[in-house]
């Protein structure tokens, strides 16, 4: 039996309704992924330098200046064990491995820098730790005239620090100790034989103290903190942590420990951290939890700002989005005649 006019007229009209209900949902779906993250992990385009940082290269069409709009980025958990922000001391063992570690006298070399001395050439660190030490030494030299530092210790494996261990009081127990993170570096003066004078931070080497910060460097164990860090005043011992933060910790005179534990008070749900590194960039910062569940993490991250991340070596990842660098998207351009032939 045939339908008829008035009947297809309530059908059509019914058909309306039921796609104007399924546009007004898709629309409310479509703000609750914006905001809360919904997105395939290999849409994601990822630039990862040698130490193991990862720099977002997405973009998700334009993103209002100081906002930041997330997607989730799987993230194996081992990354927890990796970064310029792992915390490893007596109670925190290391976890990772020795991946990416680049000479420092390779680095000086290859910069043409003359400033400074390397005990040998098997004193290395992390890629992004070697770079900013060339930087804050040729700084160092520039604004004192001083030539007489040399780097004496970076990295150092399980093996050599049981060596250390083994003849030297006070030392960290092997698998505990910061070297092996590749992010730490040790300082010393020598006179022009290549005699140790010793590295004490007084008089023109107290620059060190005063400006490392602006290079991404931190005294690792500084005076006063001893109850915390689980180790005495050390002058000579620099930590890489990235500019931004060293910044932060210099500016409220922070050890990494409290830093560390300070982060973890600034979750993705809730408020995120906002400063500024030494060069007045501005910055959000954020923690969020692994989950222990599984292998891998869905991580909230920027989608239109470039942002790095790292773990703290117990328990979550840290996320810095430096919201002065948005992603900006290339427009894909028609082929022309002669491209298309």
């Amino acid at each position: 039996m045939g339908v008829t006019k008035q009947e297809g007229k309530k059908l059509y009209t019914i058909k309306r309704l039921i796609d104007i209900a399924l546009a007004l949902l898709l629309a409310a779906a479509a703000i609750f992924a914006i905001k809360f993250v919904k997105k395939d992990f290999k849409s994601i385009e990822q630039k990862k330098t040698s130490d193991d940082t990862v720099i977002s290269s997405n973009a998700e069409g334009s993103v209002p200046e100081g906002q930041s709009i997330y997607v989730s980025e799987a993230f194996d958990n081992d990354k927890v064990y990796q970064g310029p922000l792992i915390l490893v001391n007596s109670e925190t063992e290391y976890k990772w491995d020795d991946e990416g570690l680049k000479s420092i006298l390779e680095v000086r070399d290859k910069d043409g820098t003359d400033c400074y001395s390397v005990l040998d050439n098997d004193v290395k660190a992390r890629s992004a730790a070697a770079s900013a030490l060339n930087s804050m030494l040729k700084a160092f030299a520039d604004e004192t005239g001083h030539d007489d530092i040399r780097v004496d210790s970076a990295y150092r494996s399980v093996s050599e620090q049981q060596a250390i261990y083994d003849s030297a009081e006070g030392a960290s127990e092997p698998g505990f100790s910061d070297y092996h993170t590749g992010y730490s570096i040790d300082l010393n003066v020598v006179d022009d034989e290549g005699n140790s004078l010793d590295f004490d931070g007084t008089g023109d080497y107290e620059w060190f103290e005063k400006n490392c910060y602006k290079y991404g460097f931190v005294l690792r164990f500084p005076e006063g903190k001893d109850d915390i860090t689980g180790q005495g005043y050390r002058p000579w011992h620099f930590r890489y942590v990235g500019k931004v933060h060293a910044a932060y910790m210099h500016e409220k005179g922070l050890c990494l420990e409290e830093y560390v534990k300070e982060l973890k008070s600034y979750p993705y749900e809730g408020t995120h951290l906002e400063t500024t590194d030494s060069d007045g960039k501005k910055y959000e910062i954020y923690y969020f939890a692994a989950d222990t569940a599984t292998a891998m993490t869905s991580v909230a991250v920027p989608a239109g700002y470039e942002y790095e991340i790292s773990g703290n070596n117990t328990d979550g990842f840290i996320i810095t989005v430096c919201l002065d660098k948005p992603v900006v998207q290339e427009e894909e351009t028609a082929p022309t005649e002669e491209s298309s032939s």
